[in-house]
């Protein structure tokens, strides 16, 4: 088999808005748990959401123990072979290859110092460790994490919105590991459904089990994300919720030929949030306008040489910002979902596997967090087991 660069892990990038990390001389941490083996890394960095250059003062890797304490000496990531470079404000860039022999479960330790710039451009996601601390530490074997003052804004935000809200990940787009044994990704396009990580982190455990050194997870989810319009302006963290997924599907999907097949999970945030504090009643959509939008992305990610697998939506009738209108256009919606099944791989009905049979226009109540529409564990377990394997084989 031919060599082939492959994610390990990989995030899409949004403004942090008000969880960023301000202008600080840090060393940010990433250990990584590879699902793949490989002979080499890459590491795809991006600053495309912020509004300053960013100066990285180095970059280094290393095997690694979960804690992020190295196992083995480390080696140096350069950019055009440079070791100290400026990241522009807007910019995406992929780093200069490095040899390092990587088995699967191993560690990957991924340390950036900013030497300086705000840090505004990344994700909030759980299926990795960050550790941060001040000054220089990319060569230092062991680092012990340094909380932020501004973490507290989390805090006070997870409380206001009923979120569980993860710790921000900056810089990084992806990690690709150069695999030889034909192995691929499976590519999370979705919201914060997926996001929370409460079903893709039961799904991916269960595909490593059933097809080790196969297929990595790399979940390209953004809360509040939207099928068919971009972040409202309205909403208090401007540009958290990040670009539409059809402006959004090149950048996070398309632009990588390492996915095999695409989980296309977005559209609850279309039906439920207009006419709230995330945007205005004029952003109603209609059923066919965003089966249409579903199918055109679909059509590209075929395109593509991928497979589209759709999730339809699961009720959202607990949830505060719901409306019968709004249940009643999600019924519609999976139901055309249904009827055009066709233009898909496959569509796993998400709706039945969760729905309360006495009130159908909900989740079951023991499925939900505390804000009755995001899964919890028991809730992201039910999704992740009632998925066949088999449309993998």
């Amino acid at each position: 088999m031919h060599d082939k660069w492959v994610q390990i892990w990989g995030q899409a990038h949004s403004n942090l808005s008000h969880f960023y990390y301000p202008e600080d001389k840090k060393t940010y941490r990433f250990v990584i748990n590879s699902a793949l083996s490989g002979k080499s890394i890459r590491i795809r960095l991006s600053n495309e959401f912020s509004d300053s250059d960013v100066t990285i003062g180095g970059i280094t890797v290393a095997k690694c123990e979960s804690n992020g304490c190295f196992k083995d000496s480390y080696k140096t990531v350069t950019n055009n072979k440079q070791s100290q470079f400026v990241l522009k404000k807007g910019e995406r860039l992929i780093c200069d290859e490095v040899e390092i022999n990587i088995a699967p479960g191993e560690y990957l330790a991924v340390s950036i110092y900013v030497e300086k710039g705000d840090l505004k451009s990344g994700n909030l996601l759980n299926n990795v460790k960050l550790i941060t601390v001040k000054g220089n530490k990319c060569k230092d074997r062991s680092i012990e994490n340094q909380r932020r003052k501004r973490d507290s804004v989390i805090d006070v935000a997870g409380k206001i919105f009923n979120l569980f809200l993860h710790k921000p990940l900056p810089l990084i787009e992806s990690v690709e590991i150069l695999n030889s044994n034909g192995a691929s990704a499976i590519t999370v396009f979705g919201d914060s459904l997926c996001q929370q990580g409460y079903w893709t982190g039961r799904f991916e455990e269960r595909i490593r089990d059933a097809f080790p050194d196969r297929f990595s997870v790399i979940n390209k989810s953004i809360m509040g994300n939207r099928v068919l319009r971009d972040f409202s302006p309205r909403f208090p963290c401007k540009g958290l919720f990040g670009d539409s997924a059809r402006n959004r599907l090149n950048r996070d999907v398309l632009d990588y030929d390492d996915s095999e097949y695409v989980i296309v999970a977005v559209g609850t945030n279309d039906l439920l949030q207009y006419g709230t504090i995330a945007a205005p009643k004029k952003d109603k959509p209609t059923a066919q306008e965003l089966l249409d939008a579903i199918i055109s992305i679909t059509d590209n990610i075929k395109e593509s040489g991928k497979k589209p697998i759709v999730f339809n939506v699961a009720m959202f009738g607990e949830c505060i910002d719901s409306r019968t209108e709004k249940e009643d256009m999600t019924k519609e919606y999976n139901k055309l979902l249904f009827e055009n099944r066709d233009n898909f791989y496959f569509l796993f009905d998400q709706e039945s596997v969760v729905i309360n049979p006495e009130k159908i226009n909900c989740t079951k109540k023991e499925y939900l967090g505390k804000d009755k529409l995001h899964y919890n564990a028991t809730g992201g377990n039910m999704v992740a087991d009632a998925i066949d394997l088999s449309i993998f084989k």
